[in-house]
């Protein structure tokens, strides 16, 4: 068996510019893929801001939240007054069907144009409650001091 002489083998010249060539092309295929990959995320971004939901900017919205803070005053103010006192029965008959109405609202998924006129109705059902018993308290106290 005989030894392989590498020696002997042809001596390999490569063109001067080779490898100027392979760095541009290296150059030119990262670009590409840098490029590519910032269209991907501006179009990724473009899609994903579009599918975000869009807060309500509708008149309603702002008449309904003020009307739901109202009713949490109005029903604490009631309340306060009726601690230890006895509401009317007419009146709480008449804020617990508001109450359902407004309950089945949510529970359909209703719009602001039909959840704002019951909770109008409600801020007005206590008004009436506060109302009530104010009068019945004045009655009361009007009774004690003829004694």
């Amino acid at each position: 068996m005989s030894k392989l002489d590498l020696r002997q083998l042809p001596v390999f010249e490569p063109d001067p510019a080779l490898w100027s060539r392979i760095a541009q092309a290296h150059l030119r295929r990262r670009r590409w893929r840098q490029y590519g990959m910032a269209a991907a995320a501006t179009v990724l971004i473009g899609v994903g801001a579009a599918l975000l939901p869009r807060p309500s900017t509708g008149p309603e919205a702002p008449r309904w939240a003020e009307a739901q803070h109202e009713s949490q005053v109005l029903e604490a103010e009631w309340r306060r007054l009726a601690d230890g006192g006895r509401p009317t029965a007419v009146g709480l008959t008449r804020l617990r069907s508001i109450d359902g109405a407004l309950q089945a609202a949510y529970d359909r998924g209703a719009d602001a144009d039909e959840i704002a006129p019951l909770w109008q109705q409600r801020n007005a059902a206590l008004r009436d409650l506060i109302v009530r018993f104010q009068d019945a308290s004045a009655n009361d106290a009007a009774l004690v001091t003829r004694i």
